[in-house]
């Protein structure tokens, strides 16, 4: 692993077409800036591994074909981590 120190708007350069540079650092976070190219996929560290794991486990499931009733879907690896509040049908009808 190659550790570098950077101050606020130092960055680093990856390759031809990668910059991270620091944007902001309060406490222990730090805010970086990622230019890259459109194409590159950049995921948070634990979001991917949350997406490694369910792609290992959905390759490792039986077949789809020799189950018996209705196949369930896998969860997504968003709905694991969303934070977004769910609004019930029924609560809104009520109003």
């Amino acid at each position: 692993m190659l550790v570098l120190s950077r101050r606020v708007n130092e960055s680093i350069q990856i390759g031809t077409d990668i910059e991270v540079m620091v944007i902001d650092v309060r406490g222990d976070v730090v805010r970086l800036g990622i230019t890259a190219p459109q194409s590159t996929q950049i995921w948070r560290k634990e979001l991917w591994d949350v997406i490694v794991q369910e792609n290992k486990t959905a390759s490792e499931a039986p077949n789809v074909s020799s189950l018996k009733g209705t196949p369930q879907l896998p969860l997504s690896a968003f709905s694991k981590l969303s934070k977004i509040p769910t609004v019930h049908v029924s609560s809104i009808a009520k109003e």
